[in-house]
C-alpha cells in the first residue's frame, strides 16, 4: 500500500470553503433580487460582484480534490470504474431530483424561466446536461457543464502512471491558452455550445487545483498564511483595481468589458482564478501541517453545498416576487426581507439536503461496484 493511501487525511477545510464559496454565489444572486424588488434604499451594492470570486473557489476545489484522492491510484482499472460510477451518481441524480419538477411549470409557463434567452430552454439538453446556447432550467448549472467535462477528461488522466501527471497539467496549461485565445477572438455570439464550455477561461481553476494537488502531495507545503492572505488580497484589490480601471462590477468572459486589450475573462484569471488557488492551498496546508481548520462554523453549509446552490435561486426569486408584489417600504422591512430570504434559501436547502441529496448519495454509495467488488473479495478470503 502506498503512503497517500495509507496517509491522505479527510480535510474538513475543504468543507469550510465551500460553505463561503456557496455564501457568496448566494449573496450575488440576492443582490439581483434586491436590485429588482426592493422598496427603498438597498443594502448591497454592485461591489457585492466580488463575490463571483466562489464560483472559481469551486473549481480550484474540484481539480483539487479529485487530483488529490487519486494518488496512489493512477493506473487503476478498478479505481477508475469507481470514480466514473462517483461521479455520474454524485451530480446527476440530485440534479434531476430539483430539475424534474420545473419541467412541468417551464411548459406550463415558460415566462417563468430564462428571461435572459427570450425564455427559451432545451429541455433535452437541460436533464441530460449538455451544453447549450441557452441556460437551463436551473440556471446557475451551467456551471456543472465545465465540471462534467473535467470529470471526463481527468477519467482520461487516470489511464495513465502518476509519475506522467505533470506533463498532463502542462499539456493541460498548452491547451487551455491556446483554447482561451481562441475564445477571446470568436465573439460569445458565434460559438456554439460546447465552445463555449471549452474556451471559457474559467477552465484554468480546475489545472490549478491540479497543481495544488501535486504540490502539496510532494510535499511542497511552505508559507500557508502568506499564500492564504496573499490570495485574500489579491482578490479583493484586483477587483477593485478592475473596478476602477473599466468602471466594471462583473469580470467574466461573456461581458464586453476589457482592459489593455484582453477580454474581461482573461483578468478573472488574476482577480480571481489565481488567488482561489492561493486560498485553498493555504486553508489544505495550515490543516495538514498546523492542524488549523478553516469554516468549522459554516461546515454545515458546505456539507449541503450543493443542494443549496441548486435551489437557492428559485427560493429567493420566489421570495423577491412575493416581496414585489406584497412587500412594505422601510428599511425595517427590507432588512426583515433580506435576512429572511437568507434564511429560507440556506434552510430549505439545507433541508433537501438531508432529506433528499444525503439519502441519494448514501444509496448510490452503498451499490459502488468497486466497493460491492471489496466486500465480495473480503468474504470469501
Amino acid at each position: 500500500m502506498s503512503k497517500t493511501k495509507a496517509s491522505a487525511p479527510r480535510l474538513y477545510g475543504i468543507q469550510g470553503l465551500r460553505g463561503l464559496a456557496v455564501l457568496m454565489v448566494f449573496s450575488v444572486h440576492l443582490y439581483e433580487v434586491e436590485r429588482k424588488y426592493s422598496h427603498g434604499p438597498r443594502l448591497l451594492g454592485d461591489w457585492i460582484h466580488l463575490s463571483n470570486f466562489g464560483l472559481d473557489l469551486f473549481f480550484v476545489i474540484s481539480g483539487f480534490v479529485l487530483t488529490f484522492l487519486a494518488f496512489g491510484h493512477f493506473a487503476e482499472r478498478s479505481y477508475l470504474k469507481s470514480y466514473a460510477y462517483n461521479r455520474v451518481t454524485r451530480v446527476y441524480p440530485t440534479y434531476l431530483l430539483y430539475t424534474l419538477p420545473l419541467v412541468p411549470i417551464y411548459l406550463f409557463k415558460p415566462t417563468l424561466f430564462n428571461a435572459t434567452d427570450g425564455h427559451q430552454v432545451d429541455l433535452f439538453r437541460t436533464l441530460l446536461l449538455l451544453p447549450d446556447v441557452t441556460l437551463p432550467l436551473i440556471p446557475v448549472a451551467w456551471t456543472l457543464h465545465h465540471e462534467l467535462v473535467f470529470y471526463l477528461l481527468f477519467a482520461g488522466v487516470l489511464l495513465f502512471r502518476e509519475t506522467l501527471l505533470p506533463r498532463f497539467i502542462a499539456l493541460g496549461f498548452v491547451a487551455m491558452a491556446v483554447l482561451a485565445t481562441a475564445g477571446a477572438l470568436i465573439p460569445r455570439a458565434e460559438q456554439g455550445a460546447f465552445a463555449r464550455v471549452l474556451l471559457n477561461p474559467i477552465n484554468f481553476d480546475f489545472l490549478f487545483g491540479m497543481v495544488l494537488a501535486w504540490l502539496i502531495h510532494k510535499g511542497e507545503r511552505r508559507a500557508a498564511l502568506p499564500c492564504l492572505l496573499l490570495g485574500v488580497a489579491l482578490a479583493v484589490g484586483g477587483y477593485f483595481g478592475f473596478y476602477a480601471l473599466t468602471g466594471a462590477d462583473w469580470i467574466g468572459n461573456y461581458h464586453s468589458h476589457q482592459l489593455f486589450g484582453l477580454p474581461a475573462g482573461y483578468h478573472a484569471l488574476y482577480v480571481f482564478g489565481l488567488p482561489a488557488a492561493l486560498v485553498v492551498y493555504g486553508i489544505v496546508v495550515l490543516e495538514i501541517e498546523k492542524g488549523w481548520v478553516f469554516g468549522r462554523a459554516i461546515a454545515w453549509v458546505g456539507d449541503a453545498s450543493y443542494s443549496i446552490y441548486l435551489t437557492h435561486v428559485m427560493v429567493i426569486v420566489l421570495a423577491g416576487r412575493l416581496w414585489g408584489s406584497f412587500g412594505v417600504p422601510g428599511w425595517p422591512a427590507h432588512l426583515a426581507f433580506l435576512a429572511g430570504t437568507v434564511a429560507l434559501g440556506l434552510g430549505l436547502g439545507t433541508l433537501a439536503y438531508h432529506l433528499f441529496e444525503k439519502r441519494l448519495t448514501g444509496f448510490f454509495r452503498q451499490h459502488d461496484p468497486a466497493r460491492r467488488a471489496k466486500l465480495r473479495a473480503a468474504a470469501q478470503a
